[in-house]
């Protein structure tokens, strides 16, 4: 019997090409499906797509701005999602009635605080609540202010990220989100941690220094002594006083670590256009991919203009902020400490405050640093392969300031690291001629 010779024929290199984007279409649709799924049952199992990075900055902040709304803070809608255009702020929502709440509850504990100092001497010690609670109510107003605006925003970063240079490996695309969730991670588990000292400091306080019998009722007062100068002790008041508390505790914290995810953000789209330049270093290259090049790089720097006019403000404030507190908590440590919990709160509250402020600093001045990164390939541009929109690219690269600002008074960069501690350091002389003794705790 005869048999027939086979007809069917090997697929070719394009066919299994097709077919696999063709699988790969099919298992994204399912791991959409499944998480559609996942929403309606509840617990689900994680899916290939769960653990995927697309490398853009909505993408590695959402996680991040959920801790946020936790806190009453940037009350928008859509961070989860996988495309910018979901962002959305509406008025009429519970995020942004809980934000509304929020703020009136601490504009109304900051008058309390006022009418506190004003009752008193003007010191020092006196002062710092105010400056506290001041602190915190201008920090819930800046994020309020910010959601407004954060979905457009978001639109022009992602807008920018697509004309850049692809990432090459999946490794590119989750670095940023890796890096942005260390740097929340170890913020957030550092003022937890310095937070449940404070508390554990208050307990021992109320235990072994008040003159009240009751230590409980003795702890809630010293958290809130500005209620309890106008209102009689109540322990649901107690309970809201020392809430409000945590809350700006955490908003105090959250707005530095939000700026080195900005900084973190920023300074990631110009290693993109690094990356790209370090492939073709020493190359000669046409003058198109030399002028696409010098595109992408002012993109960037007008993205960072309008960062800037959103977050200027916020940045202002961390370091007028951070300064402050710097210099009277090294003031205090000059005074003697009345127990070992005191000791070990203040002196951990010290270094996660200048740690703080020195991560502040360097995480926003890296957008300055990668932004002149160009120049170091520009160099080593071959002779015949130099024309002139690389001599344009270099002059904007050398010439234009390119960093974040603080309400335009000054720049963030390297340098403003030497400038900040040379100035604590001036202010702390002077306030020491001033400083008396004293027993800060009113505990021997």
């Amino acid at each position: 019997m005869d048999i027939q010779p086979s007809t069917h024929k090997q697929p070719t290199k394009q066919t299994r090409s097709k077919l696999g984007e063709k699988l790969e279409k099919g298992q994204e649709g399912n791991d959409s499906l499944s998480r559609r799924k996942g929403k309606t049952r509840g617990v689900r199992r994680g899916t290939r797509a769960d653990y995927l990075h697309n490398g853009s900055f909505h993408e590695s902040v959402g996680p991040v701005l959920v801790i946020a709304q936790w806190f009453g803070l940037m009350p928008v809608r859509g961070i989860l999602a996988v495309n910018a255009k979901s962002l959305k702020f509406s008025w009429v929502s519970f995020r942004t009635c809980y934000s509304v709440v929020y703020v009136i509850l601490t504009s109304i504990d900051t008058g309390l605080t006022m009418n506190m100092v004003f009752r008193g001497a003007m010191e020092v010690k006196n002062i710092s609540p105010l400056v506290f609670h001041v602190n915190a109510l201008l920090v819930a107003i800046c994020f309020l202010r910010l959601a407004v605006k954060w979905p457009q925003l978001m639109l022009k970063w992602q807008r920018v990220e697509r004309q850049l240079p692809p990432h090459q490996m999946w490794r590119d695309r989750e670095a940023l989100a890796l890096r942005v969730h260390k740097v929340t991670f170890v913020l957030i588990t550092l003022a937890l941690t310095e937070h449940l000292l404070s508390v554990v400091s208050g307990i021992h306080f109320a235990i072994h220094c008040s003159p009240n019998s009751d230590p409980i009722k003795s702890f809630f007062i010293a958290v809130s002594p500005h209620t309890f100068l106008i209102f009689n002790y109540s322990t649901w008041l107690a309970w809201c006083g020392k809430l409000l508390n945590v809350l700006n505790t955490f908003g105090w914290s959250y707005m530095d670590v939000f700026l080195m995810i900005i900084g973190l953000g920023l300074s990631s789209l110009f290693g993109q256009v690094q990356n790209s330049l370090n492939r073709v270093k020493g190359k000669t290259m046409p003058e198109a991919y030399w002028t696409r090049t010098r595109l992408q790089y002012r993109l960037i720097c007008d993205l960072i203009e309008q960062v800037d006019g959103v977050v200027s403000g916020m940045i202002m404030l961390s370091f007028a902020n951070n300064l402050f507190f710097v210099c009277i908590q090294l003031l205090k440590s000059i005074n003697k400490m009345p127990s070992i919990s005191h000791f070990v709160y203040f002196y951990a509250s010290l270094s996660f405050l200048l740690g703080r402020t020195l991560a502040v600093s360097l995480y926003l001045s890296e957008v300055n640093d990668r932004s002149r990164e160009p120049l170091l390939v520009i160099k080593h541009v071959p002779r015949e392969g130099y024309c002139a929109e690389i001599e344009r690219f270099g002059h904007e690269v050398a010439v234009d300031k390119v960093a974040l600002t603080g309400m335009q008074f000054f720049n963030i960069t390297r340098g403003l690291v030497l400038a900040v501690a040379g100035t604590i350091v001036t202010y702390e002389l002077v306030l020491i001629q001033f400083h008396e003794e004293e027993n800060l705790w009113a505990c021997n």
